[in-house]
């Protein structure tokens, strides 16, 4: 074992996630004028990190919904890049709207679904980047509720 590496906090290692992953957004960004919502993954952001509640009808089957779609932050990412936005600015805006919550099949198929909701990879309809990001949720009637370590830093996000 390697004495000489230091220990993080969950905090700090969220945190140095999203900026890996703001600097990987940057770089394909200025390559190819796009990137993609790949690096808002487990590869860069480890789920363990992200995933703060559970559906009141997730079970053992179901998935893991970003509350914020990857989409709307990779686009999000791209407008503040064209900003001239920093490294560090993106990075929070990631780890401010990248969040994970567990949720079950029906619950997926509702937000889908083109004839019901469409919430598949956009927010509902008024939602602007610094409203609450679990609207997709409470617009789709999911009721859930925040993992022990999770502390929404506003009061009305959240169940």
């Amino acid at each position: 074992m390697d004495t000489n590496r230091r220990t993080y906090s969950k905090e700090e290692r969220l945190e140095r996630a999203c900026l890996r992953a703001a600097m990987n957004i940057r770089g394909l960004w200025e390559e190819k004028g796009s990137s993609d919502t790949r690096l808002l993954e487990a590869l860069l952001i480890p789920d363990e990190l992200t995933i703060v509640g559970r559906s009141h009808a997730h079970r053992q089957s179901g998935r893991r919904e970003h509350v914020v779609p990857r989409l709307v932050i990779v686009e999000e990412c791209h407008s503040m890049l064209e900003a001239r936005a920093s490294d560090a600015e993106i990075a929070r805006f990631i780890q401010d709207h990248l969040k994970i919550v567990h949720i079950s099949r029906e619950e997926a198929d509702l937000l889908d679904r083109k004839d019901s909701l469409d919430l598949r990879q956009t927010m509902p309809k008024g939602w602007k980047i610094g409203d609450d990001v679990f609207a997709r949720l409470t617009t789709a009637g999911i009721e859930w509720s925040p993992y022990p370590a999770f502390q929404p830093s506003n009061p009305a996000d959240g169940a």
